[in-house]
């Protein structure tokens, strides 16, 4: 064999690598793909989590599964194979838990054993009986999506389109860089999470915040969270959409099947709850649908009306004109920083949580 093959061979091979190597840092700054936390999904959370609706069947006479046969569910993930399933006689309403309790991925099916409850959920459905007010019955249910009436919504004539998938002009990272979050497809932005870039360079990740600024606005957005097994609270699907540049926060983190308190999806940050938990499961796309109108002065430049602010999610209202008395409590000086008086962009954070969003447009509104 003539000598040079195996030192053009050698050659190659480093070029290879060497190839692999800046397309590391290429992901690592600007890359295009979706990240692991969309693309390694367990089988179980893809196919068995999320929503259930259904009935019960043969229910036990005089009892109240007889009176109201409907029974709706919530399958969550809590890590990997452990669940948490949630019963409730309808979904989106502030309602009665009938039962909450730990499920385990066994085999094919996640399985809770018990005494007044006993089901499995399946490829079939989520099937079992359970205990109410001292009756037993047994169930079936069916998993459904939920979709949001106005997912896809298309701007209207006139608005403000601020992301259709294709690039970032519109939008800037607060301190004046090029926004470094990524294009993974299908129309969506991706957050790249400044904290865990920490000292990279060019710098990566941190919040985002449009060129424009905007007062009165109607505001469409889509958004989703990847499932994040392990994770809690305030550390699970993280982020915030932020009106007049970071003055007022209506929230966004996965608060699928937990109580919708102040600091979960839908709140105004630390200033009032949502009415209803619409929440949706992770990996599944939601909506908010906003109108904001900002604080009026009087001609002696003192406030005479607070901002207000209504706020549909996946098509549930879940603020309606309420009134924002204070701005967001990330600090209790805030609560005595008088409104914004001058236009400010839309912000979205960066929480270190890899959220994805799309389909984002703003009508402004005399």
């Amino acid at each position: 064999m003539n000598s040079k093959y195996p030192l053009m061979l050698k050659n190659r091979i480093l070029l290879i690598a060497a190839g692999w190597v800046l397309l590391a840092g290429f992901e690592l700054c600007y890359g295009q793909s979706a990240s692991p936390e969309w693309t390694d999904i367990a089988a179980a959370d893809r196919d068995l989590m999320g929503d259930y609706i259904g009935i019960w069947y043969d229910p036990p006479d005089k009892s109240y599964q007889k009176i109201n046969p409907t029974l709706s569910a919530q399958v969550i993930n809590v890590d990997v194979g452990h669940y948490r399933v949630r019963f409730v006689q309808n979904l989106d309403r502030r309602a009665e838990v009938y039962f909450e309790g730990d499920a385990y991925l066994k085999g094919e099916r996640i399985v809770h054993q018990g005494e007044e409850w006993d089901f499995k959920v399946g490829k079939n459905g989520l099937n079992g009986t359970g205990t109410i007010y001292g009756k037993t019955g047994p169930f079936k249910l069916k998993r459904v999506v939920l979709r949001s009436p106005t997912l896809g919504k298309k701007a209207p004539e006139g608005a403000i389109v601020l992301f259709d998938g294709s690039n970032f002009d519109a939008w800037e990272h607060q301190d004046g860089r090029a926004v470094t979050w990524s294009l993974p497809g299908d129309g969506a932005m991706e957050v790249r999470r400044g904290k865990v870039n920490d000292g990279s360079e060019p710098r990566v990740g941190g919040t985002i915040v449009s060129k424009q600024s905007f007062k009165d606005v109607r505001f469409h957005m889509e958004f989703r969270y990847p499932v994040e097994p392990g994770k809690k609270g305030q550390g699970r699907g993280n982020s915030g959409l932020f009106f007049q540049g970071s003055a007022y926060e209506v929230q966004i983190l996965n608060s699928y099947g937990l109580e919708g308190y102040w600091n979960e999806c839908g709140a105004l940050y630390r200033l009032i709850a949502p009415k209803v938990n619409a929440a949706r499961p992770p990996l599944q796309w939601q909506t908010y649908d906003v109108e904001y109108r900002a604080a009026r002065f009087d001609d002696t430049g003192k406030v005479k009306k607070n901002p207000r602010i209504t706020v549909r999610h996946n098509g549930v209202p879940i603020h309606h004109d309420q009134e924002l008395f204070h701005r967001t409590q990330h600090r209790e000086d805030a609560r005595f920083i008088e409104p914004p008086r001058d236009p400010g962009p839309i912000m979205l954070q960066d929480h270190s949580n890899r959220l994805q969003f799309r389909n984002i447009w703003v009508e402004e509104m005399n």
